[in-house]
């Protein structure tokens, strides 16, 4: 390997941004830093891809009391060459990404990092070095107002967890070692919420709560603190019965009885009102100070282990008052166990509906509460998706037919690219509908492929149990559509709600949709791509695994190698194809064909009565 250069930079830089690009020598990089992870997008020119092997990758963790050059460290890869017989862990210095994009997840939020990303050329065991790009960034901190994004670390995390915890089953450890693995697990999720609760620091604070599931005891207890330090509490959960084998209800009664909740003074209703079939399917709280609502805690994060411990999923803390305001006045109905026609009355008051036309440009936050009156909702975020030249779908079950709709090339513009997240197939439709979604070369697919492991284990069995009725053994839960998230101009929907017909209809349930926030709109993306890459890549081992099993050779766990040759990057240079324009729209070098302007797309812009909320960053 040949001798890297030192650094062109400084040790430290004193003026940071969360997405930089660099280029030199015919090399891009782009990186857009989340929280805990910085996804890096590499571009190379055509003609200097003769020969490359791919890029080798090294990070340097920068302090702002640090006088000396910074301390560099490769990145890991899991593929290695096929004639590298070397064993244990291997790094992108003797194995280079074969990609052009990387995700480096083992950063700590809060934290600059320098990056140098080398092109790799010569042969497998002698690599030289062609072209260097050197930035600096810094990852976004959740415990600022404007950030307050926390994201578990949900299955995707099988590798990690082995390496630190090894091949072992959280129940089978000593209390303490388990401790420290459900809190990694949860990686500030847990922690996140029980902040939130404890804001409340006393009398003059309220805490008014709407769940679907109620059952962890450590959640509950964040609310009988709360009330005994004399905060006002208020809590509703999901009481309805609708069929026998659902006995949610019955666990929620249990587990609110066992927290002795309303024994501490706390107020506690449940939510029983018809029709039965539908869910209260919330997961928000508001806070309040002097009667003033302050703050909400929202997302797709249940109170049950399964939810901190197993399931994808995101808690999102939004510090705007008109937006506290609007759950607090929905809060109230659901406490009050209103009738669906009152609270779809009220929901189109409080969140009414807008098209493309009316949508208002950002920065923005705007909550949008169900049940509605009709499925006017979902055509608008069909309408958003059908604009968009580059789209991320996170759904754990089935989307509706609108939406489902906008994956087609009939519905999209020509060189869109969507990247679909999915818990399951089925999620895309009916089978016929998902062989056309897949077959369609925008879109780029990822579903919950899970390999048996003692964690694997572990989450089925806190997602298989009782509680979890409506989606047990569910690993995909966030429910997030991301709408142009690298351009200047971002949508994220994120939420409760399953961007379905019963979830819009029938259900009570919450989604925010925030516009022209770069910094959320990057924790979402790097979040979404951390687990999209994960399921991917796992895809593709479990094909090439069949494969292997129709020749008669045993399954691995690493069936893929990386290649010799500069093969690789063919199909990364096959003019408007989706690797192609992947390449570039990571990277940033190519911009995006720009989606027709809302008010020049329908002819004209009409005046809308809804107040977009002011974003906080």
């Amino acid at each position: 390997m040949s001798h890297l250069p030192p650094s062109t930079l400084p040790p430290f830089t004193e003026r940071w941004t969360m997405r930089v690009s660099k280029s030199s020598g015919g090399l891009t990089v782009r990186a857009i830093a989340g929280t805990h992870n910085i996804l890096l997008g590499i571009d190379l020119e055509e003609g200097l891809r003769k020969g490359c092997l791919g890029f080798s990758i090294q990070r340097a963790r920068l302090d702002p009391k640090q006088k000396t050059p910074p301390q560099w460290t490769w990145l890991p890869n899991r593929l290695r060459f096929p004639k590298d017989k070397s064993t244990g862990p291997i790094s992108t210095e003797r194995s280079p990404v074969q990609k052009f994009r990387w995700g480096d997840y083992t950063v700590t939020p809060g934290t600059a990092y320098r990056y140098r990303v080398v092109a790799r050329y010569g042969s497998w065991d002698r690599l030289t070095s062609g072209a260097t790009v050197e930035l600096d960034l810094k990852t976004e901190d959740p415990s600022q107002t404007s950030t307050a994004v926390f994201f578990n670390r949900g299955a995707a995390a099988s590798q990690a967890y082995n390496d630190k915890f090894g091949n072992k089953d959280p129940d089978k450890m000593d209390p303490q070692t388990r401790q420290t693995a459900l809190t990694w697990l949860s990686r500030g999720l847990e922690e996140a919420l029980l902040a939130f609760l404890a804001q409340a620091r006393g009398k003059g604070y309220a805490l008014h709560a709407a769940i679907y599931e109620f059952q962890k005891p450590e959640l509950l207890a964040g609310l009988v603190e709360a009330a005994k330090r004399g905060v006002e509490v208020k809590a509703v959960y999901h009481d309805r019965k609708a069929t026998a084998k659902d006995t949610t209800w019955q666990k929620n009664e249990a587990a609110a009885a066992a927290s002795k909740l309303a024994q501490s003074g706390a107020q506690v209703h449940q939510r029983k009102a018809d029709p039965q079939g539908a869910i209260s399917h919330n997961k928000f709280v508001v806070l309040l100070r002097n009667g003033t609502p302050k703050a909400i805690w929202t997302g797709s994060t249940n109170w049950t282990e399964g939810a901190i411990y197993g399931q994808l999923n995101v808690g999102h803390a939004v510090y705007d008052e008109e937006v506290a305001d609007t759950y607090e006045k929905y809060f109230q109905l659901l406490f009050a166990d209103a009738q669906a026609r009152q609270l779809k009355a009220a929901a189109r008051k409080l969140s009414p509906v807008l098209d493309q036309k009316t949508l208002p440009p950002g920065p923005g936050v705007w909550p949008i509460l169900s049940p509605q009156a009709n499925s006017d909702m979902l055509s608008l975020y069909a309408s958003l998706c059908e604009q968009a030249n580059h789209l991320m779908v996170c759904a754990p079950f089935a989307l509706a037919p609108v939406l489902l709709d906008t994956f087609s090339s009939e519905h999209t513009q020509p060189g869109t690219l969507h990247y679909l997240l999915v818990d399951k197939e089925s999620s895309l439709g009916k089978p016929e509908q998902v062989r056309i979604i897949e077959g369609d070369p925008s879109n780029e697919v990822g579903a919950a492929t899970t390999l048996s492991s003692p964690l694997h284990d572990f989450q089925k069995r806190i997602l298989m149990t009782p509680e979890h009725f409506h989606h047990a053994g569910i690993h995909i839960h966030s429910k997030i559509i991301a709408v142009n998230p690298l351009g200047p101009d971002p949508i994220i929907i994120t939420g409760s709600a399953n961007y379905s017909n019963n979830s819009t209809l029938a259900n009570d349930e919450n989604s925010l949709m925030i516009r022209g926030d770069l910094a959320v709109a990057d924790i979402y993306v790097t979040e979404f791509m951390r687990m999209f890459e994960h399921y991917h890549f796992r895809g593709a081992v479990t094909k090439e695994n069949a494969k292997r099993t129709l020749h008669g050779l045993a399954a691995t766990d690493t069936p893929l190698s990386l290649r010799e040759d500069d093969t690789w990057t063919d199909r990364f240079y096959v003019e408007k194809s989706a690797d192609a324009l992947g390449r570039q729209l990571f990277a940033g070098t190519e911009a995006p064909s720009a989606p027709a302007h809302p008010e020049e797309a329908h002819g004209g812009h009409a005046a809308s009565n809804h107040t977009w909320n002011g974003a906080h960053h």
